[in-house]
């Protein structure tokens, strides 16, 4: 793990006690909302629910919006921790903007570097880190965060995974939202606004799969706040 990784890290558990300590009600709030009002723990369990949890963390600190400003719980904490140095502020300024997207393993090599591609935004990205890539095989699906730290991209610690047969609908529910957010929301915005914006979408979706697998994207939630 290099250096601006481990600082990532740090700050981001910093982050969570900062929340923690000071906006228990915020943390209800984004709870209930994240999870489209229904008890995680009644309709998942084991891997899934822990692996729910985590994903709910790092939405939370990246992209809930906090206040009446949208700022995010990141940049509040670096704006009150009087604390961080110019390194650890270095790193919030690289991380905080970074967004949700969905992914595609195009390929795996040998030395199981693995090569990403982006389905929404078009981008292609090397994971070079092998204990983040072992076990991913060509095909993959799976809605992540990526963070260019260390010259390299890393995951955040979330994912959000689908299976293949599930690639097409996954796609067409968030460009139906996107088409949603462009016309009632933000016109002009694109599809990296929506994501920064309503990035709780794959978890919608993800847990809509887990209720029921066999589901068609029509018979899914409307999406985050309706739109």
């Amino acid at each position: 793990m290099g250096k601006e990784e481990q600082i990532k890290t740090k700050i981001f558990q910093s982050a969570i006690n900062y929340v923690r300590e000071n906006h228990a009600q915020a943390i209800d709030s984004a709870y209930t909302y994240y999870w489209d009002e229904q008890q995680p723990d009644e309709v998942m369990g084991g891997v899934c629910l822990e692996l729910g949890f985590i994903n709910f963390e790092d939405w939370l600190i990246f992209d809930y919006k906090a206040n009446d400003k949208n700022e995010t719980f990141l940049t509040i904490y670096g704006r009150v921790d009087s604390g961080l140095g110019p390194e650890e502020l270095a790193v919030i300024g690289k991380i905080k903007d970074s967004i949700l997207s969905l992914y595609e393993v195009a390929s795996v090599a040998r030395d199981k570097r693995v090569l990403l591609r982006d389905l929404l935004l078009g981008d292609e990205i090397r994971l070079r880190d092998k204990s983040l890539t072992r076990g991913l095989q060509k095909g993959d699906i799976f809605a992540t965060r990526l963070l260019n730290l260390d010259g390299n991209y890393v995951m955040s610690g979330c994912v959000y995974p689908y299976s293949s047969d599930q690639k097409k609908q996954v796609l067409r529910k968030i460009e139906s939202q996107f088409g949603r957010y462009v016309r009632n929301v933000k016109p002009g915005g694109t599809m990296r606004d929506y994501l920064k914006d309503y990035g709780d979408i794959f978890n919608i979706i993800w847990m809509h799969f887990i209720i029921d697998p066999e589901a068609s994207d029509e018979g899914m939630p409307p999406g985050p706040d309706g739109l």
